[in-house]
């Protein structure tokens, strides 16, 4: 039996077992996950009249194309990256609430569990099987815990971790050393 360790966090940085991202791979997933489209957006004539800024200003422009050249840098990254691990990322690193007995059973791993395949394919066989009526992974899994099945989750959260630390060193070996490509904030 392998024992995991429980996904500890140093500072916002995740913990795998012993694979921790690097602070420039953990900064350029939750940016991209999170913020990349908003930085890549034009804000429309009117937003830009009521905040008193130039919807196209230089620097507005410059902004964009430097966000739009980092996102394009870390979407190649992730091309780089089995898709199950790109997708096993992008729920581990996606911000988003969660029913909260989930989030005290999961923790950290809940968007990992909710995107791992096994757990995807579960969730559309209790589905088929008029198990649940649950319309998301998210809501059968809270579902699970509140009904005892405790172990099968426990068993899906083993496997993320394990999963999160393959996924993360994928990640790692796509975008090699260097600094973080993600944006920075002037002013």
């Amino acid at each position: 039996m392998i024992m995991i360790k429980e996904p500890t966090l140093t500072g916002d940085t995740p913990r795998f077992g012993n694979v921790v991202p690097s602070p420039e791979a953990h900064a350029e997933l939750t940016w991209f996950f999170n913020g990349a489209e908003q930085a890549m957006d034009t804000p429309s004539n009117f937003c830009a009249l009521l905040s008193g800024a130039s919807a196209t200003s230089m620097e507005a422009v410059e902004d964009r194309l430097e966000a739009m050249h980092a996102a394009g840098k870390i979407n190649e990254r992730l091309k780089k990256v089995p898709t199950t691990y790109a997708l096993l990322l992008a729920g581990l690193y996606t911000q988003r609430m969660w029913p909260a007995k989930l989030q005290r059973v999961l923790g950290a791993l809940t968007g990992a569990v909710d995107a791992l395949p096994t757990v995807r394919a579960q969730y559309l066989r209790a589905i088929v099987g008029a198990q649940t009526r649950a319309k998301s992974v998210a809501s059968w899994l809270e579902e699970l815990v509140v009904q005892g099945g405790r172990a099968a989750v426990a068993d899906w959260r083993q496997e993320a971790e394990l999963a999160c630390a393959i996924a993360v060193g994928a990640y790692e070996n796509a975008r090699g050393h260097g600094p973080s490509v993600v944006p920075s904030e002037e002013g």
